[in-house]
């Protein structure tokens, strides 16, 4: 529990510093994408990146489905996704998501042996031009 949270603490730092190093040239991207759209290649949209279960019992599993779009000009491929730790597992679809054309991300949460908030990640890797989408999950899990 202590390295989750000096783990989190740490990221929760570095964030601003990070973001603002590179925020202009994220920002001019992502502006010239959707003045232009006539721009090549897809984009993930997606409904929402977080996703709180609120509380449950040790030893619940509790899944949610993340809704996304592609509103980009081809088609979308979701290459794999990668979880912090394995008490959280996904699913995606394997199929090309074409334009305009939606699809969910199920992302399963295992509190067996948690307590307490908790909060973990999982990164979505594909080929949009943000090729890198954290979505986030949190819970606080209670004693039976």
């Amino acid at each position: 529990m202590n390295r989750h949270f000096f783990y989190f603490l740490s990221l929760v730092l570095l964030i601003p510093f990070l973001v603002g190093c590179k925020q202009s040239t994220q920002n001019d991207t992502k502006r010239s994408s959707s003045i232009n759209p006539e721009a090549d290649g897809p984009v993930i949209s997606f409904q929402k990146e977080v996703h709180d279960f609120g509380r449950i019992i040790t030893g619940e599993r509790v899944s949610y489905g993340f809704r996304f779009t592609n509103s980009g000009n081809s088609p979308l491929l979701i290459t794999g996704i990668r979880s912090g730790c394995g008490c959280t597992v996904g699913d995606y679809p394997k199929d090309p998501i074409m334009p305009g054309n939606d699809g969910r991300i199920h992302i399963v949460f295992n509190s067996s042996g948690r307590r307490g908030f908790q909060s973990e990640s999982v990164r979505v890797l594909s080929n949009a031009e943000e090729s890198v989408v954290t979505l986030r999950i949190t819970a606080e899990v209670l004693e039976r």
